[in-house]
């Protein structure tokens, strides 16, 4: 009962053969269709961007050194060893405020002036928009 395989090369069974041009055909057309839809697939989105500014200037450099203001026995005041009169105060401060990387005005007031012009000179400098105000303790290094 049992089925006797044929010779190799015997000539009566010729071997089978896969035809597999329909498989390429097929793998060909998809390959050509997922060519053609593959741009379409791209994401896109909106964008808007803002109009240019006519105001082209850069802002103002920022330095690396701290904004002191120093008044000495006679009530001189200086910002940073130039000398300021208390009513330009209010133009000097923002200015050097908006250049100072560092938003902090350290005030250095000498230990015998009266304290009433101390905290006038204080006042003053938050009317001019210094938001934080550092007292110096220590004598400044000079440089």
């Amino acid at each position: 009962m049992g089925m006797a395989a044929p010779a190799a090369g015997s000539g009566k069974n010729p071997r089978p053969n896969v035809n597999i041009t329909p498989l390429v055909d097929v793998a060909l057309v998809v390959l050509i269709i997922f060519m053609v839809v593959a741009p379409m697939l791209t994401k896109t989105f909106s964008l808007s961007i803002p109009p240019d500014a006519k105001d082209d200037t850069p802002p103002p450099e920022q330095s690396d050194e701290p904004l002191v203001l120093t008044i000495d026995k006679a009530g001189t005041m200086r910002i940073n060893r130039e000398v300021v009169q208390p009513n330009e105060l209010a133009a000097v401060i923002p200015d050097r405020l908006a250049r100072a990387k560092h938003k902090v005005l350290h005030f250095d007031a000498d230990d015998q002036l009266p304290y009433g012009q101390v905290v006038a000179a204080v006042d003053k400098c938050r009317e001019a928009g210094a938001e934080s105000i550092a007292i110096v303790t220590k004598k400044l290094p000079e440089p």
